[in-house]
């Protein structure tokens, strides 16, 4: 059985995070988000932090139902998708997550702002999807 109290936890601190994100993103359009540092630094930052909460709320539940030990972010959300906490389409939605938080960790010379603002006005709904199947658990 899943730990609640982990779960929520991080839970409340992606529901934070993405809140702040929507504030960023009814402040500004895609031009003055381009251009200014403070405003997308925040909003990566933000991001890179949601997204890990994701990654490790999806480690609790792989550990803490014993399932096999993923290899990769990848094999991480397969075996959520297998095991019937998330639906395919959101595990895919979650592995291009994973790969896009490495992307803001350890690329971020090169990272393409434009994607951040994409990410930004199309995809926090991905956030409460998760939150929505892992909440089941509880």
């Amino acid at each position: 059985m899943v730990d609640r109290h982990v779960i929520q936890a991080r839970i409340a601190k992606i529901r934070e995070y993405v809140a702040l994100l929507r504030r960023i993103r009814g402040l500004t359009d895609e031009e003055h988000f381009l251009k200014d540092p403070l405003i997308y630094g925040n909003a990566e930052r933000y991001l890179q932090l949601a997204i890990q909460n994701v990654l490790d709320i999806s480690n609790h539940i792989v550990a803490d139902m014993k399932l096999s030990l993923p290899a990769d972010h990848r094999q991480l959300f397969e075996l959520l998708t297998k095991h019937k906490v998330v639906s395919a389409s959101l595990s895919t939605k979650l592995i291009s997550m994973a790969g896009f938080r490495n992307v803001l960790v350890h690329e971020y010379l090169d990272i393409d702002r434009r994607r951040v603002y994409g990410v930004l006005t199309k995809s926090l709904g991905d956030f409460e999807k998760f939150i929505k199947a892992v909440s089941k658990l509880l």
